[in-house]
């Protein structure tokens, strides 16, 4: 081999190496930019959490409206009882959109798994995430609520049949006991973590979706109790 050729080779391979180290810095550069802009991000969720959080409506109306429900009586306006469960839809699809936009901003930084869409193109990161805003959003009352109304107003005469007040009056009592769980987390809370470090809000995250999860799992099941 002569001098030319090896000179050519030796050349090439010094191209190839600074093509590969040129190329290895680009991959690394992209992904520190990567990791900046997903603290960024991760830190805008988590702001947006803490206000979610303390900025979140109270169930207490919706409880109060389902409880007047569960003692009305064949003698009652129909108006009237008709206005309460128009209310009561109103109320329960702002809750639902409420609690799923809360777990929606539960997202788990801290876990290993990668982000997926679901079929309603929210995007969850982890299996717990996904598993309770499923149940936030099955025991969602806006459906329960417009089968009622719809069921009072055809039928003759106008009335609820007791089993759905009983079942209401314990919806209603698990609705309150939820807002008391939410409510606990609410005081304090910016103060505490919004300048903390982000494991300790996974972990906040992580808790509170632990402890709604057997207020909706109840909710469901009394549902589940009214024939409609």
């Amino acid at each position: 081999m002569n001098k030319a050729i090896i000179k050519r080779y030796l050349i090439f391979i010094a191209i190839l190496v600074i093509v590969f180290f040129y190329y290895e810095h680009r991959l690394n550069e992209a992904k520190a930019n990567e990791d900046i802009l997903m603290e960024l991000y991760q830190s805008k969720n988590n702001s947006g959490y803490i206000t979610l959080l303390k900025e979140g409506p109270s169930f207490k109306p919706l409880a109060q409206t389902l409880e007047e429900l569960s003692q009305v009586t064949n003698q009652e306006a129909p108006a009237k009882v008709q206005k309460l469960l128009e209310q009561a839809k109103v109320q329960a699809k702002d809750a639902t959109q409420y609690l799923t936009t809360l777990i929606e901003f539960s997202d788990d930084y801290i876990s290993t798994s990668k982000p997926r869409y679901m079929s309603d193109y929210s995007v969850m990161t982890s299996a717990k995430q996904e598993e309770v805003y499923q149940l936030a959003y099955g025991s969602g009352l806006y459906g329960l609520m417009y089968g009622i109304s719809h069921h009072y107003w055809k039928d003759k005469p106008k009335l609820i049949p007791q089993a759905t007040q009983t079942a209401l009056a314990s919806i209603a009592k698990e609705l309150r006991a939820l807002d008391k769980t939410l409510t606990s987390y609410k005081r304090g809370v910016d103060h505490q973590l919004q300048w903390g470090d982000e494991r300790s809000m996974e972990q906040l995250k992580s808790i509170i979706l632990n402890e709604v999860k057997p207020h909706f799992e109840k909710i469901e099941e009394l549902k589940d109790e009214i024939k409609l």
